[in-house]
């Protein structure tokens, strides 16, 4: 009688000796891929034992922007405005005008300060200037009109439209009328434009003066580009700055650093720049305290040291922008 087979037992001591040496294999390869990336984050942020990081790329930083060696419009106050208005030669009428409702009307329309237009008192113009001249890019003349006040001198910038006439900027500088310095023709005349030679330029000069005589003048050059008056340069064009010496009774001028400048087109330069010229000097103790110390002239015949800057002009901003520094005109 056959024998009744004994049911199998299963134990790893059955399993060959491969077998347990691949499930220890398989193990250790599950606990590396789970440790692996914790391994990895310690690494990058361990100060100790984690090698160098690579730079950021650099970002290129933009090249410093050249600077003007001198720019502003000191006592020069401009406001750029876009009103309809009479035409000018009304306007220069109506200033006239035995009326005061007439005469306050104009003074608005010019953008007269506003202690001029107000009721009860208006004030009437010491003299009245009207030059018309191609300022813009088209063919019509535009306008400016004068007024010199009592404490101020106004120029309105005028110009033409379909509709009639528009005050699109006014300047304004404050000056009171008995100083014999400043007129009218002082602050403002008309020039040949740099850029476009059949049309014209506005030059404006303004002055402000310390009590010790020192004082600084102040250039803006004015065109309308687009149907906008825009101030397309403007720089300290004449200083004059003493030394006083104060250790006796009275105070004595031991002389005086003069500084004049002017914008040119170079004539040798095939790009079309033109040159901002710095010209410096100084007046001795004698020649400061002469009755010609004052005079442009006299001044410029004490100029010894001359400095040159590149402009061109920027159909971007519309203004004269520097392009190199400012260095000696005898080594360009």
């Amino acid at each position: 009688m056959a024998s009744k087979a004994s049911p199998t037992k299963i134990s790893l001591s059955n399993y060959p000796p491969w077998n347990s040496h691949m499930r220890r294999c398989w193990f250790f390869l599950a606990l590396v891929i789970v440790l692996l990336p914790q391994a990895s984050v310690a690494q990058r942020h361990s100060f100790g034992s984690a090698p160098p990081t690579a730079p950021p790329p650099r970002v290129p930083t933009p090249s410093t922007p050249i600077a003007a060696v001198s720019s502003g419009m000191g006592a020069i106050q401009f406001s750029a405005v876009n009103f309809g208005v009479p035409p000018p030669q009304a306007l220069t009428r109506q200033l006239q005008a035995d009326d005061e409702r007439t005469r306050l009307s104009a003074l608005s329309s010019i953008g007269a300060p506003s202690q001029y237009v107000q009721r009860g008192h208006v004030a009437e113009p010491h003299s009245i200037t009207l030059q018309l001249a191609q300022l813009g890019d088209n063919e019509d003349l535009d306008a400016l009109l004068t007024a010199e006040l009592d404490n101020h001198i106004v120029t309105a910038v005028l110009m033409q439209d379909d509709n009639g006439w528009r005050r699109i900027a006014t300047l304004t500088y404050a000056t009171p009328f008995e100083d014999p310095r400043s007129t009218p023709s002082t602050f403002v005349h008309l020039g040949r434009s740099l850029v476009q030679r059949d049309r014209y330029r506005a030059v404006f000069r303004a002055s402000s003066t310390l009590p010790n005589g020192d004082y600084t003048e102040n250039e803006a050059v004015l065109r309308i580009i687009n149907n906008r008056a825009i101030i397309t340069m403007s720089f300290a064009d004449a200083t004059r700055e003493c030394t006083v010496d104060n250790t006796g009774r009275q105070p004595v001028i031991n002389g005086c650093n003069v500084t004049q400048r002017w914008l040119q087109g170079d004539p040798v330069d095939a790009s079309h720049r033109f040159i901002l010229v710095t010209a410096t000097g100084r007046l001795s103790q004698r020649d400061s305290t002469s009755l010609l110390s004052d005079s442009r002239n006299f001044q410029f015949a004490h100029l010894k040291s001359f400095s040159c800057q590149p402009f061109v002009y920027s159909e971007t901003t519309l203004r004269f922008e520097p392009v190199g520094p400012s260095k000696s005109c005898s080594g360009r």
